[in-house]
């Protein structure tokens, strides 16, 4: 799950790729979401859900396309200045935290 939180009108995801050696993880993907849009990626394991996410926030940088915030690009931006976090399903959670309290932690750590 990616949590924006900057004040943005819309997002939009440009022909994004991720490769890792030979391997496509992520191949040309097109999206845009509007602000107050709820979103859903699904599909099966390994089709790039989590790989799109994690070059949403910049944790991973893309091997092409771009990412872009009301019509300026962002994924040449420092992960920390983009306002987008990712909350993993497993191993990263806090396990005496609530889902709600894991959520909000990296939201109440910015103020």
């Amino acid at each position: 799950m990616a949590i924006a939180t900057g004040g943005w009108d819309t997002l939009t995801l440009r022909r994004v790729g991720r490769t890792f050696g030979e391997t496509e993880a992520l191949v040309d993907l097109d999206l845009t979401v509007r602000s107050g849009e709820l979103v859903a990626l699904l599909g099966p394991s390994g089709c790039g859900k989590t790989t799109a996410l994690h070059c949403l926030a910049g944790l991973i940088p893309l091997t092409h396309g771009e990412i872009l915030i009301d019509g300026e690009r962002v994924d040449t931006v420092a992960a920390e200045r983009r306002g987008f976090g990712v909350v993993f399903q497993d191993y990263a959670l806090f396990p005496h935290l609530t889902v709600e309290g894991n959520v909000a932690f990296g939201l109440q750590m910015r103020g």
